[in-house]
């Protein structure tokens, strides 16, 4: 046991004083009970109540000094947790039928999937507290813009200043996506923990058929990758507008390979799927706080692994159990008061 402020100890100084007064003004109001009545107090009980009474300014003393004991303590430790997070950048992230958040608008001119997709990420870095966070972009191929790193910062800096129009590209294929976001944990350093992958799309996919993604999820999964999906756009089909370089405008809006107009939609199905395989969840990304329902379905994931689990050592106070004592002590010695 040790004590928080041992200056609080004078107080048991207080006692021998006590207990010399207490005995001093027994023997005389003893004396002059035996001069009147030729009668003496019973010592028995006397004694009793000094000690009671002793035993409560002791506790009390104690108490104020802030008496703790150690013990190990497990603790969740959120730093052997991962995340990627993969963005889609295809052209139909350009498509505007989502609503940015207030804070959004702030950041970013154009309502469109990509943008909203990029405040999902920054929203959910507000969220962390020591996990591991990475992000690729991805549309027919991807390439990685930030390493594993725990410089939140840094991260939130690359989300807010890349060109939405400049990185977009025709065509997302879906497994060459995951593919990217699994190779990222192969360095061992993040490939023994919680592997998280957060992949934001609109979840169409160009690829002819879906063996090539159910491939890629199989790898995922046979690496302990869960994947959860965050789906951006709508369920019906809408036109995706090409803006002027300033982004005030539209000018047109994009053309398939034979001259229509190129239409796209929400594929939620899809998305369900790769995270349904991997055991993650799928979101919509206009629910409302989609980043903290992504964030606590992580973390009550991650607490059922050994390697989020810590012992540190912990302080337990004792001050209220010495305290109680004092004041149950001080009681008994008021109904010994004879």
């Amino acid at each position: 046991m040790s004590l928080e402020d041992v200056r609080y100890l004078w107080l048991l100084g207080i006692i021998p004083l006590f207990l010399c007064i207490s005995i001093r003004s027994y023997l005389r109001s003893n004396a002059w009970l035996h001069a009147f009545t030729k009668k003496k107090k019973g010592v028995g009980f006397y004694i009793l109540n000094l000690s009671l009474l002793s035993l409560s300014l002791t506790m009390i003393a104690f108490s104020l000094a802030g008496p703790k004991v150690a013990y190990e303590k497990i603790v969740f430790n959120r730093s052997g947790i991962s995340i990627v997070f993969g963005i889609d950048v295809s052209k139909s992230m350009l498509a505007e039928d989502v609503v940015l958040p207030g804070e959004g608008k702030k950041l970013f001119r154009v309502s469109n999937r990509l943008n909203r997709a990029r405040y999902f990420c920054l929203d959910t870095l507000s969220e962390l507290q020591g996990e591991w966070i990475g992000a690729y972009m991805f549309a027919s191929s991807a390439v990685e813009v930030v390493p594993f790193t725990r410089d939140y910062g840094y991260c939130r800096y690359i989300l807010e200043h890349i060109n939405d129009t400049d990185i977009t590209a025709p065509g997302s294929d879906l497994g060459e996506a995951v593919r990217t976001g699994v190779s990222m944990f192969e360095d061992p350093r993040y490939s023994r923990g919680v592997k998280i992958l957060v992949l934001i799309s609109d979840g169409e996919d160009i690829s002819p058929d879906g063996s090539s993604l159910y491939e890629s999820l199989r790898l995922a999964r046979s690496k302990g990758i869960i994947i959860y999906t965050v789906g951006a756009g709508m369920g019906r089909e809408v036109l995706i507008p090409v803006r002027s370089d300033d982004g005030i405008s539209i000018t047109d809006y994009y053309l398939d390979e034979d001259g229509s107009y190129l239409k796209t939609r929400l594929t939620e199905d899809t998305l369900k799927e790769i995270s349904g395989m991997t055991g993650g969840k799928y979101f919509l990304i206009s629910d409302e706080d989609p980043s903290g329902q992504l964030m606590e379905a992580i973390l009550q994931e991650a607490k059922t692994y050994e390697q989020t689990r810590a012992v540190e050592r912990a302080w337990f106070n004792l001050s209220p159990f010495f305290l109680f004592s004092g004041v149950v002590f001080f009681t008994v010695a008021l109904f010994f008061d004879r």
